[in-house]
């Protein structure tokens, strides 16, 4: 034998520990009872502590059960809404460039803005408007009174919006319930598509995500030393410290909790705070380490603005010297809000302010100074790229803009699949699987005698490389996957065939049987290639263009013909030629 097949082997023997390997938590999770498996630490607590990998296979919304949403966000609602806020805040920013003798008022039923005064007045207003307000335009004009409306792309970018941000604020809420794998997204250009597997109760489901977004901006207590001094912390919590500078230039050292189970985090400091303060969780994502775990702040109840005095937060660029036009995020608040932020700012300077969004805390950046008149800017990223920072503007904008939902959301579609429809559907899609498997190798077994057995083994380390492929990419199960995995194992098959019948043909010449193999898997190898690289083609297209359980399909599909490819070309081949260097096939191939 020579070397090239030593290696070979081992590559071979490689992949396989590794696949078993990587489908030990998926074992240890399905053999949790279904009401345990989405519950938080359950899965950690029964996982083999000698299995590193926490990745295993999900069950989708058709195999475990679970909701079916589908909820319409009132886009028209959102822009008569804007023309409101916006009169608002075209009414503050007249008073204080000193146009007065105006008034301002915005239709919620038209979402029209009006603006009414003196000659003079509605002249500067009109100017002001035109140079400050490009996304509005005029519909009616005359020496005493303005009609603006919202030009046709402003109208399409804030309805747009409207759905980003109730899909923001949807996640943030499905995030903190630890329901594994939901799907949430955008369909068409007002409704959102949203599936809880194993998520049970659908009114309760219902009312937290058709509530209106929260936010607000809290002061975060650093002075308090009280996360130290917690007994009985669970393993997967720790203790850690971040130091920011100060008032005055002293080092603040401020002690938080971690973890990378954010649900088991919120469980454990929950009355833990003292009187008048609580925890706030924020979720972190460490770009270098290419990790995610969850931290806390402890939070001032009494000093807050929330964020209904809101107006518009939008990304703004730096041009002050220095910056290199450096993204930022900048807030408008109302009459009312502006003097509350003024009073919350001035008395907390280089102190933080947690953005709080239902409960999740978005960022803590530190006061630099009093912020008066309601335009606040939060600047991102230190010295990260600038693409960086300003995806996390962009970001941090929509979240700031869920405080007040600009649009609120109705059900229009609603399913249930039961705990007993679950179940059912994972037994009746498990034994046709077994079942057809068990076919195949039967009949390659007895029809190829041994080239039918090696293909059998080249068949089984197939399936067990696809599930191991799908576990450690945290893949969802779904029917349409199962359909995808048995019709893989199908084409794997094919190509055993194809296999076995050109050495047969070679050995039919006078071939002998080490000159049959090399020929045969050299002139096989292209027809394979062909036809497993066009249905990657089409699995590829399913993929990229498919929704839901049709991209689990092509997923599987994919993951299994490269698989199939491996297997078919390089396990089979090692084999066979094992034997054949061994002087022990004989008439394996024959008629």
């Amino acid at each position: 034998m020579d070397r090239a097949w030593y290696w070979k082997a081992g590559f071979i023997i490689a992949v396989t520990v590794v696949a078993v390997y990587a489908l030990v938590p998926s074992w240890t999770y399905f053999r949790l009872p279904t009401d345990q498996r989405n519950e938080s630490g359950v899965f950690e607590q029964h996982r083999p502590k000698w299995a590193l990998t926490k990745r295993h296979l999900n069950l989708g919304l058709d195999l475990q059960g679970g909701i079916h949403l589908v909820m319409g966000v009132e886009v028209d609602r959102a822009v008569r809404e804007k023309a409101v806020r916006r009169a608002e805040e075209l009414a503050a920013d007249l008073d204080r460039r000193g146009i007065k003798g105006v008034d301002v008022k915005g239709d919620p039923d038209t979402g029209y803005v009006t603006v009414t005064g003196s000659v003079d007045a509605v002249a500067q207003a009109r100017n002001q408007i035109s140079a400050d307000y490009p996304d509005m335009t005029l519909r009616r004009n005359s020496s005493t009174t303005l009609e603006l409306a919202m030009k046709e792309d402003a109208v399409k970018q804030l309805k747009e919006s409207a759905v980003d941000q109730a899909v923001k604020a949807i996640r943030n809420r499905v995030d903190k319930w630890g329901v594994s794998e939901p799907t949430i997204a955008k369909r068409g250009d007002s409704s959102i598509l949203v599936q809880l597997p194993g998520y049970s109760n659908p009114e309760k489901a219902k009312e937290l995500l058709g509530r209106t977004a929260q936010l607000e901006l809290k002061i975060v207590d650093d002075q308090n030393q009280l996360v130290t001094q917690l007994k009985d912390l669970p393993p997967a919590i720790t203790v850690d410290w971040e130091t920011y500078e100060g008032a005055g230039g002293a080092l603040m050292r401020v002690p938080y909790l971690r973890s990378k189970d954010g649900v088991l985090l919120r469980q454990f400091v929950q009355g833990k705070a003292p009187p008048g303060e609580e925890f706030g969780i924020e979720k972190v994502e460490d770009r270098l380490n290419r990790e995610s775990y969850y931290r806390t702040f402890l939070l001032d109840r009494k000093q807050t603005v929330t964020g209904e005095y809101i107006t518009d937060a939008r990304v703004a660029f730096d041009n002050s010297p220095g910056e290199g036009n450096r993204p930022y995020v900048q807030l408008t608040f109302n009459r009312t809000g502006a003097e509350l932020f003024g009073k919350l700012t001035a008395a907390n300077v280089k102190k933080r302010m947690a953005i709080v969004l239902d409960d999740n805390v978005d960022s803590a950046p530190i006061i630099q100074s009093e912020i008066p008149g309601g335009i606040c800017s939060i600047h991102l990223g230190g010295l990260k790229p600038i693409n960086e920072v300003l995806q996390e503007a962009k970001d941090l904008a929509l979240v700031l803009k869920s405080g007040a939902l600009p649009a609120p959301v109705r059900i229009l579609e609603e399913r249930s699949v039961g705990a007993s429809l679950g179940p059912e559907l994972i037994r009746r899609g498990s034994l046709a699987a077994v079942l057809g498997l068990l076919a195949v190798l039967l009949f390659m077994a007895i029809y190829y005698r041994f080239s039918g057995v090696v293909a059998d083994i080249a068949l089984v380390l197939n399936g067990i490389v696809v599930l191991a492929v799908m576990a450690l990419l945290d893949s969802t199960l779904t029917l349409p996957g199962i359909a995808g995995f048995v019709l893989t194992l199908g084409m794997a098959v094919d190509a055993n065939v194809l296999i076995n019948e050109r050495i047969r043909e070679e050995m039919k010449g006078g071939r002998s049987i080490a000159q049959a193999v090399q020929t045969g898997y050299d002139k096989v190898f292209w027809t394979i290639f062909d036809g497993h690289v066009t249905a990657l083609v089409a699995g590829f297209v399913i993929r990229a263009y498919g929704s839901g359980p049709v991209r689990g399909f092509a997923t599987t599909l994919i993951i299994g013909l490269l698989a199939s490819m491996f297997t078919s070309i390089v396990v089979t081949r090692a084999i066979v030629e094992w034997f054949v260097g061994h002087g022990k096939l004989h008439k394996a191939f024959s008629v």
